[in-house]
């Protein structure tokens, strides 16, 4: 059935069935936007709709802002969602469809707070200038704060990291194992990857103390660091920085996030990047460019000028 006549059948049977004006209009709305983006992707018979193909309307009303430049509220977002749903449940229960591929189309939770600290590129480099290179320790307490911040991975996936791991001609870390048990790649900067060659050559075979061990990043024993002394070190050049901002590793998550979002990455590559579940998690990071473009508007528009 072409999903266009399925549209129309759908609504005449919600007339029919009493359906208010207003919910009414509110289900040709989402249902009409929605199969403008099947469309897009060549998709016209709802034979041939997947969970896959719902994902791009997923993303637009996900990322939508409103006409005062906020973020589509969490209710309305639900909604929307909830007459698609019930589109393609009805679609199911009248056997034009063997199953419903909206089942899996969640309606996004209450958001995550905005992340407490996101440092400036600056701030960034004037971190990584605080260790000293020229020892065996500093080097490698360099590379950890690069490593966290050029791949935004979590401090146990850099902690767990293992020579398999590394592909430097590449330019890539896979994470093993990651949140939730799934393995993901993820890229690395070639100025990482030539800082990561050094202390693979120079510096980690001089603390290996066993064949057996396989870690990437070690301690003076030669065993592999912990995450604890990992944040330990993250902790250190924060307050030695002088920044007045909480740094944790994580922050160091939260800052390439926002970087690369600022720069104009795509929110999918990013989500994959973090190894986010769920798409709501990694608005968060659009949230922060928002609110970044509203203070800019604020401070320099003519219209926000007291006269």
């Amino acid at each position: 059935m072409n999903t266009t006549d399925a549209i129309r059948l759908y609504l005449n049977h919600q007339h029919m069935a009493g359906l208010s004006p207003y919910t009414s209009r509110g289900a040709k709305s989402a249902l009409k936007e929605l199969n403008d983006i099947l469309i897009s992707q060549d998709i016209q018979e709802v034979d041939l709709i997947t969970h896959d193909a719902l994902m791009p309307y997923r993303e637009t009303i996900a990322f939508r802002l409103t006409r005062k430049g906020q973020p589509l509220g969490i209710r309305s977002q639900g909604t929307l969602i909830g007459h698609v749903r019930a589109f393609f449940r009805w679609l199911h229960e009248q056997g034009h469809l063997l199953y419903d591929p909206s089942e899996r189309l969640i309606a996004p939770k209450k958001p995550r707070p905005l992340p407490k600290s996101i440092l400036e590129i600056k701030e960034v480099e004037h971190l990584f200038s605080l260790p000293d290179t020229s020892t065996p320790r500093g080097f490698r307490n360099r590379l950890v704060m690069e490593v966290l911040y050029s791949t935004g991975i979590r401090c146990a996936e850099v902690a767990g990291v293992q020579l398999v791991d590394v592909n430097l001609e590449d330019g890539y870390l896979m994470i093993r194992r990651g949140k939730g048990q799934k393995d993901r790649v993820v890229p690395l900067a070639r100025v990482v990857c030539d800082r990561m060659q050094s202390y693979l050559i120079d510096i980690r075979p001089s603390w290996v103390k066993s064949e057996q061990e396989q870690h990437v990043f070690l301690n003076r024993w030669g065993e592999g660091m912990s995450i604890e002394s990992m944040s330990a070190i993250v902790r250190k050049y924060g307050r030695l920085s002088g920044i007045n901002k909480v740094i944790t590793t994580h922050t160091f998550r939260h800052t390439c996030a926002t970087h690369m979002i600022r720069n104009g990455a795509p929110i999918r590559h990013v989500q994959e990047m973090l190894g986010h579940e769920s798409l709501e998690t990694t608005q968060i990071y659009t949230r922060v460019t928002i609110n970044d473009l509203m203070a800019a508007h604020k401070k320099y528009h003519p219209s926000e000028q007291e006269v």
